[in-house]
This record gives C-alpha cells, structure tokens and sequence, in this order.
C-alpha cells in the first residue's frame, strides 16, 4: 500500500462542519465535480479549512493521483450526503475523489480504493457499505464513478486482497436481499401520538430505528446540549 494520508483536520467549533461524533456505519464517495485545473486534494483541504466559503460542507477525505487529504477525524460526522441529519451524514465517511483538467484519473481511483480499502479494514465496514453519494439524496455523484461503479469497486476489492495477501480474486458477493435490505438505511415515518399532525423521519438500520435525539428530548420535555470539548451529548429534564 502506498497512499500517504496528509491530514489537515478542520478545527473543533467550525461552523462549516456539524461538530458531532460519530460511530462509521458506511463509506460514502464523490467526486468533487470541479473540473478546474488547480482543484487537486491540496487546494479542496484549504477551501474547507477556510471555512467553505461560508457554507455548511465538510467531508472527511480528498482524493486525486498524487495525494489524499484528510479534513475531519473519522469518528465525527461531516455534511456530505445532502440527507440532513440521515445517516449519510451521521453514519458515514464522506470520500471526494477530484476530477480536475490533466488529473490522472485512473491513477485517482485507485488511490481512492486504497483509501476505502484501509477505512473498510480499519472499521470493520463491509463491502456492501460502500456507497455512492447519490444513494443518500439521490444526487447522480460521483458524476465520473458513477457508470463505472462495479469496475470501481473491483478496484476496492483487489486493494483489499493486496492488503491481506489473498489473491483469489474474490469479488464482493451478490446482495441477498435480507441482507441488503439490513445493511442499507430505510427513511421510516415516525408519529408521535398526541401532538396532532406532527411526525418526524427515522432511519431504519440493521433492524433499529434510529431517531435524532433532539427529536426525542424536545418531544419530552427535555433539552439537549452539545459539550464539543468532552464530545458528550447532555440530555437535560426542563426546570418547571
């Protein structure tokens, strides 16, 4: 493996990243759609350390030919996934894959297969958690991967194999559909029974619904409060 990860790390209390922690589910890729010559990893890491242009976007990884950047640590959530507060956001490692003029495209993808690779192993992430943007919100990104997408994730595999030492050639396994429908995340309504009319979005995953706690407090009664220092949540009862 040959990929040197450079990590310039967005500072805590940022406005352009949610300051939240995170446990990662899934990985999920992009490509920058940025087809100006000087938009390599390098230049995207100092956008995102100057604050996105006053923009609410973060991810965690980008990638071109030469380099990878890394923008935010991988146990806190990034706005990537245009889902809010679903689980592309909350769940999932945000990977941009540039594709600048002159970029050495296949030498971009591997790189960003290694990367995958290594966050997959790292994390325990199965295969099948692998994702394209446009599974969260629908967006047609990665615009370049996307009709290159199983190409692409032989790519992941064959850096997994090289990591491992096995050359077997296994390729990722056909979905069954009970375990396909567990590993990805379903939007389900949820009511809340005495506030008329009113219902919020859950996301269902490995058979738990997931629900954002400030959904949950405020509908008790309750506050929450985020302590970014001690990345703790603080769920507190209202005084009367």
């Amino acid at each position: 493996m040959s990929i040197d990860i450079k990590q310039r790390l967005i500072p805590d209390g940022r406005a352009n990243k949610p300051n939240l922690a995170m446990k990662p589910m899934y990985l999920t890729v992009h490509n920058t759609d940025n087809t100006d010559a000087g938009a390599t990893a390098e230049a995207h890491s100092r956008y995102l350390l100057n604050g996105s242009g006053g923009a609410k976007k973060s991810w965690h990884y980008t990638v071109d030919d030469k380099s990878v950047y890394q923008h935010l640590r991988d146990t806190e959530q990034g706005w990537h996934a245009g889902d809010g507060a679903g689980p592309g956001n909350a769940l999932s490692i945000g990977v941009e894959v540039c594709m600048y003029a002159g970029i050495d495209e296949q030498a971009a993808w591997r790189n960003a297969a290694e990367l995958l690779a290594i966050l997959s192993c790292k994390h325990g992430i199965a295969l099948e958690r692998i994702m394209p943007h446009k599974h969260w919100s629908g967006k047609a990104c990665p615009s370049r991967l996307l009709p290159h997408w199983q190409q692409f994730m032989d790519m992941v595999v064959q850096a997994k194999e090289a990591m491992s030492g096995d050359t077997s050639g296994t390729k990722p396994p056909s979905p069954n559909p009970t375990t396909e429908q567990q590993l990805r995340a379903e939007r389900v309504k949820v009511i809340w029974e005495g506030a008329p009319k009113e219902s919020s979005q859950g996301y269902l995953i490995d058979n738990k619904v997931y629900i954002p706690v400030r959904d949950v407090a405020e509908r008790s009664g309750m506050s929450v409060q985020w302590e970014a220092v001690k990345r703790q949540v603080v769920v507190r009862e209202n005084s009367k």
